[in-house]
Formats: C-alpha cells, sequence, structure tokens
C-alpha cells in the first residue's frame, strides 16, 4: 500500500493553508449564495490553523539559521515521493489539500528537522558509549517480574541456592525466554532497551544484577559469558553508522518525536520569539516549551483540579451539616 502524502511530512496541509495576497476587499471567489473576499479568507485562515501555520513557519526559520537544506535536497526529496505515486501523485497532493509548492515547503522543514535530530538527539558521549559497547557481545539470561518487591524475591531465592533457570520458569512473565530458563542468547549493543542494555553492559560475568526497571517491568539480569566482536572499525569510521542505527531505534518507539520536540523548543527559546498577537501567543508558548515543562504543567493541572474538587466536596458537606 502506497503511503498518503501526509504521512511523508510534518503538517504538511498546515503549511499549505497560507494567507492570500492581494487587497482585503478583493473578491477571490464568487458563487450564487455569496462571494469571498482575502479578508473572509485571511480571517477563518487564521482561526481555523493560523497557530499551526506560524508554529511551522517559526519552525523552519529556527533549524533553518543553523542548518541548511538545498534545492537538489528538497528536489530528491520530493521526486522519490512523486515516483512512489506515479500518474496519481498530482490526485494525491490535491486530495491532501496541497500545491506542489506547499509541499516541497513542508519536506523543507522535515529535512531541517531531520538534521537538527540527527546532530542534536545524541551527544558524542552517548555515540562513545555506544561504540565501546559493540566491541564487545553478551550471553545472557533474565527472569522479568511486575514488581521491585518480586524482583528482589527473586534475587534472594538464587543467592539461597535455587537454580537460575528453575526460578525463571517459576517467575518470569517473559514466555518466550521462560521456558529456556531464562536464556536469552548472545546479544549486542541496541538489542535490548536501553535500561536493560546498559545494565548488562556493566555486569561482570555470571553475577546478578540488582533489579532493573523498563517497561516492561523488572529484570533480574545475569550476564553468563563474553566475547570480543571482529571488524569493529576506528570511532571515526563507524560514528555515522552508530548515530543512524540509534536515530533508527529512537524512530521506532516514537520517541523521536518527543526529542525533536525538546531540540526545536530549546532552540526557539534562544530565538527570543515574540508576538504582537494576543490570539497567536498560546502557539508561541506550545513551541518554546519542552516535553519535560509540559509534563509538569499538566501535572500541576491535575492536582489543582483534585484539590479544587476536595474543596468543593468539603463545602458541600459543610452547606448540607449546616442546613441540619
Amino acid at each position: 500500500m502506497k503511503k498518503t502524502v501526509l504521512s511523508l511530512t510534518l503538517a504538511a496541509s498546515v503549511l499549505a493553508l497560507g494567507a492570500c495576497s492581494g487587497g482585503d476587499n478583493k473578491t477571490i471567489a464568487t458563487s450564487k449564495v455569496g462571494d469571498i473576499t482575502v479578508a473572509d479568507f485571511n480571517k477563518t485562515s487564521k482561526n481555523l490553523s493560523g497557530s499551526h501555520i506560524l508554529s511551522q513557519m517559526l519552525t523552519e526559520k529556527v533549524l533553518a539559521d543553523k542548518y541548511k537544506v538545498s534545492d537538489k535536497e528538497i528536489k530528491e526529496a520530493y521526486d522519490a515521493t512523486a515516483s512512489q505515486f506515479g500518474n496519481d501523485f498530482a490526485q494525491a497532493l490535491a486530495e491532501s489539500g496541497l500545491t506542489e509548492e506547499g509541499y516541497k515547503d513542508a519536506l523543507r522543514v522535515q529535512l531541517l528537522s531531520e538534521k537538527a535530530l540527527k546532530d542534536k538527539a545524541f551527544t558524542e558521549a552517548d555515540v562513545k558509549k555506544h561504540y565501546e559497547q559493540m566491541k564487545t557481545e553478551l550471553n545472557g539470561r533474565h527472569i522479568l517480574v511486575a514488581d521491585e518487591k518480586t524482583a528482589k524475591e527473586v534475587i534472594a531465592k538464587i543467592k539461597g541456592g535455587a537454580k537460575f533457570a528453575d526460578v525463571a520458569k517459576e517467575y518470569s512473565t517473559d514466555t518466550g525466554s521462560a521456558k529456556n530458563g531464562g536464556e536469552l542468547g548472545w546479544f549486542s549493543v541496541g538489542a535490548m532497551v536501553d535500561e536493560f542494555n546498559d545494565a548488562a553492559y556493566a555486569l561482570p560475568v555470571k553475577t546478578l544484577s540488582e533489579p532493573v526497571k523498563t517497561s516492561y517491568g523488572y529484570h533480574v539480569i545475569e550476564v553468563t559469558d563474553k566475547r570480543d566482536v571482529k571488524g569493529v572499525g576506528s570511532f571515526k569510521d563507524e560514528e555515522t553508522n552508530i548515530r543512524t542505527q540509534m536515530l533508527s531505534k529512537l524512530a521506532s518507539t516514537g520517541e523521536d518525536q518527543k526529542v525533536l520536540k525538546d531540540i526545536i523548543a530549546k532552540m526557539a527559546k534562544d530565538a527570543d520569539i515574540k508576538t504582537s498577537d494576543k490570539e497567536l501567543e498560546p502557539a508561541i508558548k506550545a513551541l518554546t516549551t519542552t516535553s519535560e515543562e509540559q509534563a509538569k504543567a499538566q501535572e500541576e493541572a491535575v492536582k489543582k483540579a483534585q484539590e479544587k474538587a476536595e474543596k468543593e466536596s468539603k463545602d458541600d458537606k459543610a452547606e448540607d451539616t449546616d442546613k441540619k
């Protein structure tokens, strides 16, 4: 199945909704039921998606100040999508509410965003850590449980003399490895979720880990063997491939969009963006808010709502008491 045009861009359709040029009273559409002027169109466009358009325009300006995208890169990306659709491309653009130029504008933002993500998603220290780990493969086993208390119980049983394999079969919720006594076989850097990966690579051979929390639950890990990986080049030779692998993994979890939002938010803050239009201030605030700040604001909002509900409940009870 072919991808839709919109799935290949960052809010592409929004970028296509630019304001019409010409005098405010200029008529851009006529009908028996009424005409539409430039002023009508621009006002409705602003009300419907003005904040999104401003956000995308500012995103492009912020990113373009540091990164460059050539016309050649845009043409290559455009042609790649066009070839997917063949003769249906013009129709696909029209159905998405896009012109050729609108789509190219969206591609420019997407390509700028990809460059920012590649540049800032990982520090050199992150990449070097990955490089050092890729020189070694691990053979390990684990037991996955729902909570830390159970994980500590598992550790106590094994340290008390129980066989790892038997405890894995009894406790582990990872049914795939549990039937094999928790065995995972040989694995290399990036094969496991980050928390598991780092804990495993830090472990001496035949040493139980403390409970390791991941999105799956709590793991008890044991590395049973290690071996060197042959053919690993110098850091300079491997760096580009490492960054590509790390970005691919980030994208597979959906975390790339969260990281990108934070990158753009920090760059937008540094740009000191302001607007004289009160209606567009929320768009700028959203653009300059990091995911961490957003989460904190949401927590505070929930807390205030709970406090308000508790106060209203107390007031209602006090009022009922007074009536009695």
